[in-house]
This record gives structure tokens, sequence and C-alpha cells, in this order.
């Protein structure tokens, strides 16, 4: 057999794998042409859910990826093909007994880029079934730019235009409010502002188009389910109640059709406008339905996230869809689970839910991933695939979710519903919780207290009391209990707004409302005795109550903010898993341009998986994944390839090894990936995850036990540090400061360092800047505090409580007299300290470059760049002990600090090039006898969270 025709030989062989894995290609789609192949014809083209795939196969040689990619992506240009797969073949299979060649080639390592209109995803390493998936959600990347973007706007535009058409009536827009969120009464109408009301229409009007849709859908399965595009050409717009009278009674799609059906009964045609955008409404809706392969990606859901008027207040950060798909693979990794994954029964015996689960993007990923397992597991196997019958059982049995906006769950039903619209369903476990009302309820954080009340049905259907939990089913909502089942996974994205800095929990309620509510949930808190600090959000709560229902080797999967690795309210529930967890997967991501994993906020955010431990079972041994992405995966693509690779692979350790296992994105570093011991991270979570270069961790990790162990270097220097608060003591907070004080420029007693002005501080030696007045009354709702518990904290080393890293220069100042700062930490020497310039010698540390080392890795992140340095943290913090330098030391490092104090400090992006800072670290490196340390100037210069820019 000549060299090409084997070639061809593991072309076919590949696609008859690809067949194996379930309903993905055709039999009678696959042509292998042999030695009659043309050019135009590629050598195998396979069906993929109706998109015609060619597989394009080089075996390695010089050139081989080039003449792969380039042959995919002639086949995709040229027509041919909708989807390209280059493939490049290991050499070794040459050499292979054909009769082992296709179980061979099951396992082995491949080359592969897929190729579309959208772009080439480039090279990446893995076997048929990491193919399988590829191709599965190339999907997303070929609709990513031109479907999606087209269906998002048509939807756009219709919803502005049913808004626009029903606002002037309030009686119509009145009926949808209620309809979407319970009885309000002519008052609350009124109060709601004009944003309120075009939001609740545009929803409104987004529940309506999403049911059309659907009824297109289904008419194609059902005849007597009449089209839209008959409905419009008889103009017969009345017929839609009749219609979806007839699904709800018949077909059991209520979770789609019977808040549609109430929202279109609110409505009057004869209103001037309504119809003509109704019909409208319809063409849209009839052109959508033709774009399948956009409704399987949650496209209702990406514009919902857009019209939500109150998201910042009820915290709803939808995540992305690249952060759900790298979320739930790791969660659901195979290899994790005691699993049969070809056994549909077995599968179907796991329970997965999500208790703010919003449009359901983290329940859809969780269902891709089920089926990924499936497929893989049944062609190893050689089991039988019936990916209907699957659909069916995690519908009806495995997926649970729970929201507070009823539109929400409604849309969440809608997607689980289009990935299979062939398959009945009885019922699926969504729940909409009540918010607010007259039992001041707090959605899914009631489960703290066990079982809502059930409460009965009418005989029409709708629920006796609306304040009352609604479970969608196939015919009907059903009032039930909503206490969980035992949970092998809780996956979320829990709303995160804090109590702090406005107090915005429940912020989308009233204010009588919002107090009562917030009482309620300090008792429940505090009755259940949970490990949860209200301070830090509503997130931690929800991860409490996510917690009561994980059983024994379950996990826990969560999006929260990059606070929950550091921040002090948080260190509750950092104990509570570290005493019934492991960690498994830490991900966070030092992206410039990604810090987040949602997709309506920018705040620095993690995700986290854990396994909760049998009783009495030690973690010694057990290491955690940490993931430092440089660049944020942008599609579910990218995060396929990154979760297939993190399965594969055995990160070194981050403390006894070196290097790091390279996260690659089309071909590129994207990041890196080291392990961590996990009983060494219980005491802190933050390190590991502190920067986006392991190098720069280790030696972190190192200067904060007392040595210097500088990058590509065996020798380790010991220094003598002790914590901060082993010297002095901080001063009084922000908060504290502004209760006891106004500012004023009028002299008077206490002299004060106001602010951090980035263009006005330049140097190390500052002066005051203005002067405090004491208070003679409190605030409004603020208590009084005394100066003379405040200004014996008054000190002369201020350290910067917040700051923008990218912009700022110093992150301590000297001064020459005791003061308080509203922006600064202050610092006092305890009484011991007899040292004179002992207060020269600490500024110098800490703005060197092992001093700003060490601060940035007790960091609190709240957006990038953006930090905060809490009291705790930097009590806790290692420095230069000073008590322990000799005179002669001590006098070197104060000359040093009178050569430098009046000269200007670069930005901290620039401190490789700065002159001065380079000035202060000679001088700790001369008096200290250490290495010179530059090489960690440069590279904290072009870590992304000092330099906003990505590496590279």
């Amino acid at each position: 057999m000549r060299p090409s025709q084997r070639q061809e030989v593991f072309n076919v062989l590949l696609a008859q794998l690809l067949q194996e894995r379930g309903a993905v290609v055709a039999p009678e789609s696959i042509l292998y042409t042999g030695v009659q192949k043309t050019r135009q014809m590629p050598d195998v083209i396979v069906s993929y859910q109706g998109l015609r795939t060619a597989i394009e196969g080089e075996v390695e040689a010089p050139n081989a990826r080039e003449k792969a990619i380039e042959s995919a992506m002639r086949r995709v240009e040229s027509g041919v093909a909708h989807i390209g797969v280059g493939v490049v073949y290991p050499v070794v299979l040459r050499t292979v007994p054909f009769a082992q060649l296709k179980n061979r080639l099951a396992q082995t390592p491949l080359e592969i880029a897929v190729t579309t209109e959208a772009g080439s995803s480039g090279f990446t390493t893995g076997d048929v079934d990491y193919l399988e998936r590829a191709l599965r959600s190339t999907f997303e990347q070929l609709i990513r730019e031109d479907v999606v973007a087209e269906a998002v706007a048509l939807l756009d535009t219709a919803v502005d235009a049913f808004a626009g058409a029903v606002l002037p009536y309030k009686g119509i827009w009145g009926r949808i409010t209620q309809e979407l969120g319970g009885s309000a009464s002519e008052q609350e109408l009124d109060q709601l502002t004009d944003v309120q009301r075009g939001a609740n229409c545009r929803i409104g009007g987004l529940v309506l188009i999403n049911a059309m849709i659907f009824h297109d859908i289904l008419s194609g399965h059902y005849p007597s389910v009449t089209p839209l595009a008959d409905i419009l050409a008889q103009d017969r717009l009345d017929t839609f109640p009749e219609e979806w009278r007839y699904i709800l009674d018949q077909i059991d799609y209520y979770s789609i059709f019977y808040l549609a059906r109430q929202i279109w009964l609110s409505m009057s045609l004869a209103s001037w406008g309504v119809p003509e955008v109704l019909r409208s409404m319809i063409v849209t809706a009839k052109k959508i339905s033709e774009k399948r392969a956009a409704l399987r990606h949650d496209l209702m859901g990406r514009v919902y996230h857009r019209l939500l008027a109150d998201a910042k207040y009820l915290g709803t950060y939808y995540t992305s869809i690249p952060a759900a798909t790298l979320l739930l693979k790791l969660a659901l990794r195979p290899s994790g689970w005691p699993l049969e994954w070809e056994n549909i029964g077995q599968v179907g015996q796991i329970r997965i839910a999500d208790l703010a689960c919003g449009t359901g993007t983290l329940l859809m990923a969780a269902a891709d991933t089920l089926v990924d397992n499936h497929v893989s597991a049944s062609a190893s196997k050689a089991a039988s695939v019936d990916l209907m019958a699957l659909h069916q059982e995690m519908v009806e049995s495995v997926l649970y979710g729970y929201d507070v906006l009823p539109s929400a769950i409604h849309l969440t039903a809608s997607t689980l519903a289009l990935r299979s619209p062939d398959v009945p369903f009885k019922k699926m476990n969504l729940f909409s919780l009540p918010l607010g009302g007259v039992d001041h309820s707090l959605g899914s954080i009631e489960l703290l207290s066990g079982n809502l009340i059930q409460v009965p049905l009418d005989l029409a259907g709708a629920l006796a009391d609306r304040q009352a939990p609604q479970q969608v089913t196939g015919r009907a909502a059903e009032a039930a209990y909503t206490s969980l089942p035992e949970l092998d996974l809780c996956v979320m994205n829990p709303p995160f707004v804090r109590s702090v800095g406005g107090n915005l929990l429940f912020g989308s309620l009233p204010e009588p409302d919002r107090q009562k509510m917030q009482t309620k949930l300090k008792r429940l808190v505090k009755n259940a005795d949970v490990q949860a600090n209200i301070t830090a959000g509503l997130g931690a709560v929800f991860v409490a109550v996510g917690n009561r229902y994980v059983k024994s080797n379950g996990r826990l999967a969560l999006v929260l903010p990059k606070a929950v690795l550091s921040g002090v309210s948080w260190n509750p529930t950092r104990q509570l898993i570290n005493q019934q967890y492991r960690l498994d997967y830490v991900v966070v991501s030092h992206d410039a341009q990604r810090w987040n994993f949602s997709e309506s906020t920018d705040l620095s955010e993690v995700l986290l998986v854990g396994t909760k431990k049998e009783a009495m079972r030690t973690e010694e041994d057990h290491k955690v994944v940490i993931v430092n992405f440089w660049r944020n995966p942008t599609t579910a693509l990218e995060a396929l390839s990154i979760a297939s690779s993190l399965m594969q692979i055995e990160p070194p350790d981050l403390v006894t090894e070196q290097g790091a296992a390279s996260i690659t994105i089309n071909g590129e570093k994207a990041g890196e990936a080291v392990a961590y011991s996990w009983q060494q991270m219980q005491s802190d979570w933050f390190l590991p995850c502190a920067f986006a270069q392991s190098d720069l961790t280790r030696t972190a990790y190192r200067l904060l036990q007392g040595w210097l162990r500088l990058p590509g270097l065996e020798e380790m220097t010991e220094l003598t540090v002790c914590p901060l608060g082993d010297l002095g003591v901080l001063g009084p907070d922000r908060r504290d400061i502004h209760d006891g004080f106004e500012l004023t420029d009028a002299p008077t007693p206490y002299p004060t360092f106001w602010g951090h002005d980035a263009s006005a501080i330049l140097t190390i030696a500052q002066e005051p800047n203005g002067y405090l007045e004491p208070l003679s009354k409190p605030k409004e709702k603020r208590p009084l505090r005394k100066v003379s518990d405040l200004w014996p904290l008054a000190g002369r080393i201020l350290l910067a409580e917040r700051m923008r890293l990218n912009t700022q220069r110093l992150v301590a100042v000297h001064l020459e007299q005791p003061m308080l700062s509203n922006v600064w930490w202050s610092f006092a020497f305890k009484e011991n300290m007899i040292q004179s310039d002992a207060g020269k010698a600490l500024v110098m540390w800490l703005n060197s470059t092992l001093g700003f080392l060490l601060l940035v890795a007790t960091r609190d992140e709240t957006q990038g760049a953006w930090v905060d340095f809490k009291k705790p943290s930097l009590g806790a913090m290692p420095v230069l002990d000073v008590r322990a330098l000799s005179p002669a030391q001590l006098e070197m490092l104060t000359a040093a600090y009178d050569e430098v104090c009046y000269r200007e400090l670069q930005p901290l992006p620039n401190m490789a090039t700065d002159e001065v800072r380079a000035s202060i670290d000679a001088a700790i490196a001369r008096v200290l006898n250490l290495p010179d340390f530059s090489i960690l100037r440069t590279m904290l210069a072009r870590e992304p969270v000092v330099c906003m820019k990505r590496i590279g």
C-alpha cells in the first residue's frame, strides 16, 4: 500500500471511530474515494448534525501541519464542507498491522486543527474523543460571530419594538409586570422607573417571541400545531391563545407556553400599534427558528442578560459559555466519578443543582458534559448511544434549577427543551422561588430552614398564592416541596452583592422590604449555624446552602469573586471548605483584558472545584491543580481544549519541582498550571494564584518563609523577617476616620495625609496636605467615634489601603509627624521600638521589590489592578525585622533613605527601568548581603495585575 493510500485509510478509520461515538456521522455519508480521489474531493466527508465535515489528514513530516490545514481550509472556502478538520498522524502508525490499526488509532494522540469560515482553531493535541467533542463545540464557534450576532440583533429589535408599542398602555405593561413578578399594587406600579417598566416589557416581549419560535419548531412535529407562516398569511393573531392552550393540554410544554400565554392575554389587540408589532415578531420568530444551531446555545439567555434592569442589585452576573464549559468539564471529569458513563441508568442517578441558575448556562454546560462523557464511554466499550433517552433522563431526573426570576426559569426550561424538541418530558426540576413579599422570602436561601411550604393549585393550573414556589412540569406548574435531594454536584455562580458600600443586599426591592429581609437573613444564618459572613455578600451564604445538600464525595463547582481566596470576610467560607472538602481545581484569570468569568461584570473572579470528604478521611497527599490564565478562553472550543489538556497532564509541584505545565490556545501560551499541596493551601488560598508567572510565585513562597531564592538558582539566602504586627499597630480604617473627623483646610492639631493621587504622590518622604476636624455630632445613621480613641493610632508610616497598581508609584510613605489618613493605613511602632530611624528602614523595605512582592502576594483583588490591603492581612505580612538590624546596617539604610526620599519614583509598571527603585533594591541587597535580585523587578513589571497588559 502506497503511503498516500495508508494516509487515506487513517482518515476513513478516523471517520468510523467518530461514527461509533454516537449520532455524530451518518454511515452513508462516508465517502472513501481512494485512488479515484480528485483534487476537488477531500479524503473523507462526514455529516455532523447536518453540517458537512471534511477530514484532511497528513502523516507526520515536514510541512505536514501546513498541508493538512491548507487542505481543510480549501474545502471550507470552496463550499465542499462547512467544517474542515486537519489531522497530523504520528509516523509510528505506519508500522501498525492493519488488523490492529483502528484500535491503535483510537488511543493515539493526534494533532488536530478545526477550521470554519470563522477561522481556524490552530493545532491542538488530542485523541478521537477530543476530536468528537471539538466538532460538537465548533458549533458555538461557527455561530459566535455571524448567526448569533444576527439573531441577537433581530431579537433586540423585536423586543424593543414590542416595548415601544405597549409602554403607552399602563394596563398592558402593568399586567405584564404582574405576570413576571407576582401581584403589584397600583402604587407599586406607579413607583416603577421608566427603565424598570421598559425592562419588564422587553422581558415580556422576549418570552412571547421565545414561545413563537418554539411554536414554529413544534409545528414541524405536530400536525395540529399551525405553522407561523400560515398564521401570518391568514392574519389570525387571535389564534395564539387557542394554539398555546392546545400545546399546554396535549403536548406538555408548560415550561414555555404558560407564561407566554398569560402575557398574551394581558394585551389588547385593539390597542394602536400592538397588532403590527406582533406581526413583526412572528416574522422575526420565523427567521430565528430557522437558525437551529443558534438556538442550541442559550441565545435567549444572552439577550435576557442584556435586558435585566436590576442585574446590579440582584448580583445577577451570568457565567460566560467558555467558563461554564471549562468548569463543568473539570467538575464532571469522567475519571473522578465511579460511574459506567455508557449506562444511562447510572447517569440518570446523578443529581446536579444550580441554586441561582439564571437562564441555565451552567445547567446547559452540565448537560453537554454528561452527553460527552456518555458518548466517549459508549464508544470505548462499543456500547449503543441513545441521546434522546439520555436527554429525557437529564431533564426529568438529573438537573435541578432554582431562581427568583420566573422569566429566567422560563428561559432555562426553553433552552433545555430546545436541545431536543422531539423528546417529551413529564416534568422539569426548575423552580421559580419567591423573593420578598409578605413572608420576606429569600429565594434559595430559604433552604437553610428546610422545606418550603406547599401551596395547592387551583383547577386552572395557577397557584393560589403567587408568593409560593412554582415548579415547571410538562402540563402545569405544581406547588411542591423544594428541598433538594442529596446532590452529587452543586454548581453555582451565586449573586455576590455585599452588605457594605451602599448596602445593596436585596437592592431591587423597596427599602422597608430590604430591611426586613436583611433582618431575616441574619436570623436565618445565625439559627442555621452556617459558616458564612454576610459582609462577604450573598455568595457566601449560597455556598453554605449548597454545602448542606452535597453528599460525601459529591462536588461543589463555583464561580466566585476572587476575594474568596484572601478576603477577611470570606474566611468562614474558606474554613467551611477546608474542613469539609478538598479543592481539586482553582482557576484564575490574569488576562488584563478579561479578569472575569461572567458576562456582565469586569470584577476579578475564580473558578473552584472541590470534592466533599468522607468522614474521618485525611487528604494529606492531595494536590490541587492551580490554573493561572494569561489569556482567558473566549470560545467553548478553547475551553474544551484546555479542559482536555488539564485532565491529561500532571503539573509540577509548585514547591518541590520546577517549571509549569504550559496551557496553549491556538499554539500560543495562554497560561500555566502547577500542583500545590492541599495541606499547605489551607493556610493560604491566595498565594498559588497570586501571580501569572509560576517562578514569581515560587520566589514569593520562599520569601514568606524568610528565604530569598531567585529563579534558576539553587542557592537560598536567609532573611530575618517578622509579621508587621510584631513591630507595631495599624491605625483605624476609612470608615472610622469619617465617623470621627471631617476634612478641613483650616489648621487643627490633627494633620492628615489625604487621598492617593498618583500624579502628586511621587516620593517616599511626604508632608501633610490637610487637617482633620473632630465631629461634634454623629453623621446620619452612623456612630460617633471618639478622637481620643483614633488619634493615638496616628503614625509616621502610611501603607496603602487600596490602590491601582498600574498607575500609582508608592505603597508606603514616611512622614516627619504622626498622621491619620482616609486611604492609607497609619502605622505606629510599639513603644519598645527604640531605634530612631527604624521607620525609614522599614519604608525602604516596603518600597523595595522584595517588600512589594510580598505586599502583592497578600492583596485582595477586586478588579485586576484595583486592589485592597486589609488590616489582618497586612498585620500578618512578613517584613524585614528592623529590630534585628545592627547599628551599622540601620545607619546604611537610613543614609540610603536620605539619598532617595525626595527623588521621584516611576509608576509601578515602569519599575524595571526605574533608577530610583533600582537604588532602593541595591541598598537593600548591600545592607542585607543579598544577591542582585533585579530579575524580580523585571518579572513584576510584566505581571498583568501591575501593568494591565497581557504577558507576551
